[in-house]
């Protein structure tokens, strides 16, 4: 294999995972923002009874 393919097998594999890596810091954004959101709802279903 060149150096060329090589180069482009581990460019590849290194986007690959800075994509998974930055899924699964999107997704917990989301996870906690949705945590938040629960939180501050039951809070002020509580207050107001």
């Amino acid at each position: 294999m060149s150096s060329y393919e090589q180069s482009k097998k581990a460019r590849r594999v290194a986007s690959v995972v800075y994509l998974l890596i930055m899924a699964v810091v999107m997704g917990g954004t989301y996870v906690s923002q949705q945590q938040k959101a629960v939180a501050k709802q039951a809070t002020q279903d509580s207050a107001s009874h």
